[in-house]
């Protein structure tokens, strides 16, 4: 196996795949009913709001940031989860099923982790995701596309030079897996979404790509090519709901530590 299939496998088998896949057309969504031209709204603002309800669902899904449960507690009525967030979207995150996703934040973007690996979010414009320059965007980010990468078709390992290889990133004493990039995009005035998981790289030369590898998990409208996994590609319909009823949802315990985590994704 590559190390695009071990990421990908271990990713699905976790369930964190699923949980991506769910909370990006349901971030898009909220940010597509924020968006207002006629206000000065541009890519920056989409961006943000992007990140910002990304992250939200995401740690809504995996019990983490605001919604990790207290010592003692065993679940959080449904109020708490559905509010501010679509019926529907409340409805599918139900049957997600996840294993262990933890927060692992990395000089305050916010991560998630599984044993091996770790995701961070980032934004860029839709139909640009070959054109993202890490060093321009974060110092974290940089340091994130640094990472050693091992594709397996080199003739000789740094082993075999009597070098240490070490994974993930070299100066992060927090996580000791290898750190991935999902990158998202949305266009409020084409209702185009795509979302993209993958090793970032900083490229060597002018034509170099900017990732080791990339898949492309979901994406809507115009064809933006490459293979996706079978998820639906449809943003939830309706606003969020305030009024619900106090239905008991079940979520499980993490005793992870989080880091802090501004914006920057």
């Amino acid at each position: 196996m590559t190390a695009e299939d071990d990421a990908l496998s271990a990713l699905q088998n976790s369930g964190l795949l699923g949980v991506l896949a769910w909370g990006a057309p349901a971030a898009f969504a909220a940010t597509d009913q924020l968006y207002d031209e006629d206000q000065g709204h541009d890519q920056g603002v989409v961006g943000y709001l992007n990140f910002k309800h990304f992250k939200d669902l995401i740690d809504r899904a995996t019990a983490n940031g605001r919604f990790k449960l207290g010592e003692g507690l065993e679940r959080f009525g449904g109020d708490v989860l559905e509010r501010g967030i679509t019926p529907d979207a409340f409805e599918s995150m139900s049957s997600l099923a996840t294993v262990a996703i933890v927060r692992r934040d990395y000089k305050q973007s916010p991560g998630w982790a599984i044993e091996g690996y770790r995701v961070l979010l980032q934004s860029y414009p839709f139909g640009k995701v070959n054109d993202i320059k890490w060093g321009q965007r974060s110092a974290a980010k940089k340091r994130v596309a640094d990472q050693f990468f091992d594709d397996g078709n080199a003739l000789f390992s740094p082993e075999d030079f009597g070098l240490e290889t070490i994974p993930g990133i070299p100066d992060d004493d927090e996580f000791g897996g290898i750190t991935l990039i999902a990158a998202h995009a949305f266009s409020p005035t084409t209702r185009q979404f795509e979302l993209y998981i993958g090793q970032s790289k900083n490229p060597e030369y002018a034509d170099d790509s900017c990732w080791q590898w990339k898949k492309l998990l979901l994406s809507s409208g115009t064809p933006t090519g490459g293979g996706g996994l079978p998820v639906a590609p449809t943003m939830p319909s309706g606003g969020a709901s305030a009024n619900v009823e106090d239905v008991p949802v079940r979520i499980k315990q993490t005793g992870a530590v989080e880091g802090s985590g501004m914006a920057n994704g």
